[in-house]
C-alpha cells in the first residue's frame, strides 16, 4: 500500500507493486532504463509533491473501479496503432464544476507525468476540481498535428462521457508543462486548435516554462554545445521533420500565430531554465500585452526545469493562483 512507497523507491519498484500495476505505464511514458532505475527523490519529491501524488492515486482507487480512459474507440487502432498511447487518466474533484485537461511534457519524446501531471491533478483535487491526464502521442518525427487531434479527440470523450464524470463542459482549462506547455499553447491558436476542430476556446490556460517558440529554440539550438544539440536536434525534428527548416518550425511556433482571440493566459517560468529559454516566454508575454489578453506572468530568478508545483521556491502556490485567475476568467464562481 502507499505507507511502503518512499523518496527512496525507485521507479522501478513503483510500477512493479500490484496495486499500481495499471499505472506502471504512466508513471514515466517510453520507460527507459535510466528513468527505471532511478528513485523518487531524484525527481524532486518536495519541490513537485510527488509522493503526496501518488498517495492520492491510491486513494482514488479506493473509490472509482475505472480511473484510465481509452480515447479512441479500439476499431480505430487497427488502421492507426498509434492511437492506442492516447489514454485519459481521471483524477475526480467536486461534482458540476468545470476541469482542467493537464498535458505533462518530455520533448514530444515522452510524457513526465509522475513530475507534471500527478500532483497537478492531486492539487486541483484538493481545490475541487477534477483534472484530466492526457497522455498524447509522442515518440513520432514530424508528430504534429497528432497531439492535437489528441486533444480534440479527448474533449469529445468528455463531452461524450460529461454525466458519468459529473463536469461541466463550459469553463475548462489546459494546463500543459515544457513540450506540453507548447501544446496547450497551440491549442490557444483558433486556426490550429480549438476553432480548427469546432470546439470551444478554454476559459484559460496555465503554462509551465513551455516550449513555445520552436524558432527561438532553434536559434539556442545553434549556440549549444554538441551534446545540447544533439537533444535539441530530436526535439525539433518532432516537430518539423527529419529536415526542418525554420519555415517548418514556424508553422508551430506559438507566437507568429497569436491574436485578440487567444484564450487568457497564466504563464510561469524560471530564468535559469537550462532546456527552454525563458526568452521564448518573454516573447509570449509581449504578446499577451500587444493584444490585450488577460494574463498573468510570474517568472522567478532559480528554479530550472520541471520544477512543476514550484513548492518551497519563489512560484510557491502558483497553481493556486492560477485556478483563481481561471475562475475570474471563466466567471464561473
Amino acid at each position: 500500500m502507499f505507507e511502503s512507497v518512499t523518496v527512496d523507491t525507485t521507479i522501478g519498484e513503483l510500477c512493479t507493486k500490484k496495486e499500481l500495476e495499471p499505472f506502471s505505464k504512466y508513471f514515466f511514458t517510453n520507460m527507459t532504463e535510466d528513468v527505471w532505475n532511478r528513485k523518487i527523490g531524484d525527481y524532486g519529491n518536495e519541490r513537485c509533491g510527488l509522493l503526496p501524488a501518488i498517495k492520492r492515486i491510491y486513494e482514488v482507487m479506493e473509490v472509482k473501479s475505472q480511473i484510465i480512459y481509452d480515447v479512441y474507440p479500439n476499431e480505430e487502432w487497427d488502421t492507426e496503432p498509434d492511437k492506442e498511447q492516447v489514454k485519459l487518466i481521471h483524477m475526480p474533484g467536486d461534482p458540476d464544476k468545470p476541469f482542467v485537461l493537464v498535458c505533462p511534457g518530455g520533448g514530444y519524446a515522452r510524457e513526465w507525468v509522475l513530475v507534471e501531471g500527478y500532483p497537478i491533478a492531486e492539487q486541483l483535487n484538493r481545490m475541487g476540481y477534477s483534472a484530466f491526464i492526457l497522455i498524447y502521442r509522442t515518440g513520432q518525427k514530424k508528430l504534429l498535428p497528432k497531439p492535437l487531434n489528441d486533444i480534440a479527440a479527448a474533449l469529445k470523450f468528455l463531452a461524450d462521457h460529461k454525466n458519468e464524470f459529473q463536469i461541466r463542459m463550459e469553463g475548462y482549462a489546459m494546463a500543459g508543462f515544457s513540450a506540453g506547455g507548447h501544446l496547450a499553447a497551440v491549442w490557444g491558436i483558433k486556426e490550429k486548435g480549438y476553432e480548427a476542430y469546432g470546439l470551444n476556446k478554454p476559459a484559460a490556460l496555465f503554462l509551465g516554462y513551455p516550449s513555445i517558440s520552436t524558432v527561438q529554440f532553434l536559434k539556442d539550438m545553434e549556440r549549444a554545445t554538441d551534446s545540447e544539440r544533439a537533444a535539441a536536434v530530436k526535439y525539433l525534428e518532432r516537430i518539423g521533420g527529419e529536415h526542418f527548416t525554420k519555415e517548418d518550425l514556424a508553422e508551430y511556433s506559438v507566437e507568429y500565430h497569436m491574436d485578440q482571440d487567444y484564450p487568457p493566459c497564466y504563464l510561469v517560468h524560471s530564468k535559469d531554465d537550462p532546456v527552454v529559454n525563458i526568452e521564448a516566454s518573454c516573447v509570449m508575454q509581449e504578446r499577451l500585452k500587444q493584444f490585450n489578453i488577460m494574463n498573468r506572468v510570474r517568472f522567478m530568478e532559480q528554479g530550472g526545469h520541471s520544477f512543476g508545483l514550484g513548492n518551497g521556491t519563489e512560484l510557491d502556490g502558483w497553481l493556486a493562483d492560477a485556478v483563481r485567475f481561471w475562475e475570474r476568467c471563466g466567471n464561473f464562481n
